[in-house]
């Protein structure tokens, strides 16, 4: 009875050991690449190589793990260069930790272009990086749907326009939703990264949604279409500007109409923007965006003399392409 508790015993206490063996042989096989990347540009040219030579191995056997806990490193550095080596690992589960890493928790500043992948000396938001890596590794339906639920529960402008950038990087269609949403956004640097998105994707109805911010209740949506309205050519983008250059409600957003016309129209907004300044000669704000205008177009400045710029006009517009 004794010999057989102690042979029960002893077969217990040996796979306890051999557990516990098999634990630490287990922690002990964990890389730790944070450690390795320190060493990859050690001064010591054996230690150099050989951590540089670990890595690459734990990349040509597709190991994702230690460069996905590389990803928790309280070190952005450590993060970037983790980041990179999975973008060298072509499997799913690579792509799918770099997928996480689009949560807007996530995100931190990244020395590095967001295209082109190489360093610089402004920081950008890392989900642009991250984005453009999911993109050259075949994109992924989850990538745009965290980015694009994401956007409205960031902190700040900033971080709203990471957002509408990375969704842009995507070139997913499937972000086509939110990048729309973004053209409404009152930060205008939020409305530029839309703009952008939506070309990247080829979008046909950029112009008709800048358009019909123009009638939005808020102000700053208003200002903001003007703006991005300039960069288009279209006759209605013209038309559009040209009324809310004459009956908008805001002086701030007549007055910035105004200087858009001759971005989208170019010599034909000479006579408009003439015009206006003749019938607001009264209203300072809107005179004197006219004058800048004009100015701005021509190299000349006649101030609020109409007759002097009707006559310069008649004699040099050929030069601009007028008619």
């Amino acid at each position: 009875m004794i010999g057989s508790v102690r042979s029960r015993y002893s077969a217990f206490a040996l796979l306890w050991v051999c557990g516990l063996v098999s634990l630490t042989t287990s922690c002990a096989s964990e890389v730790d690449v944070e450690k390795l990347y320190v060493q990859a540009n050690s001064e010591d040219y054996e230690e150099r190589v050989e951590a540089r030579d670990k890595l690459e191995d734990l990349v040509q056997k597709k190991d994702v793990e230690p460069f996905a806990r590389g990803l928790r490193s309280a070190n952005a550095e450590a993060r970037v260069q983790s980041i990179l080596h999975l973008q060298a690992i072509e499997s799913p589960e690579a792509k799918e930790a770099l997928i996480g890493e689009l949560d807007l928790t996530r995100r931190f500043n990244v020395f590095y272009n967001p295209i082109r992948l190489v360093p610089v000396s402004t920081p950008s938001d890392s989900r642009i990086m991250i984005a453009h890596i999911v993109l050259l590794k075949g994109g992924d339906p989850k990538a745009v749907k965290i980015l694009s639920d994401s956007y409205g529960r960031e902190p700040d402008a900033p971080a709203r326009v990471a957002t509408l950038y990375a969704i842009g990087a995507l070139k997913d269609p499937a972000g086509i939703p939110t990048l729309f949403r973004g053209l409404k956004d009152p930060d205008m640097d939020a409305v530029r990264a839309s703009v952008e998105g939506l070309q990247l994707m080829h979008s046909d109805k950029i112009t008709e949604s800048l358009i019909e911010g123009l009638s939005d209740t808020h102000e700053q949506i208003r200002l903001n279409s003007v703006v991005a309205l300039t960069g288009f050519h279209e006759s209605e983008s013209f038309q559009a500007l040209l009324k809310a250059a004459e009956k908008d409600s805001s002086r701030k957003v007549r007055a910035a109409a105004i200087f858009a016309l001759f971005g989208t129209g170019g010599a034909i907004a000479f006579d408009p923007v003439l015009g206006l300044l003749k019938e607001n000669q009264a209203d300072a704000e809107i005179r004197d965006a006219a004058i800048r205008a004009l100015r701005s177009f021509t190299g000349q400045d006649f101030g609020a003399d109409v007759p002097k710029w009707n006559r310069w006009w008649q004699q040099n517009h050929s030069q601009f392409g007028g008619s």
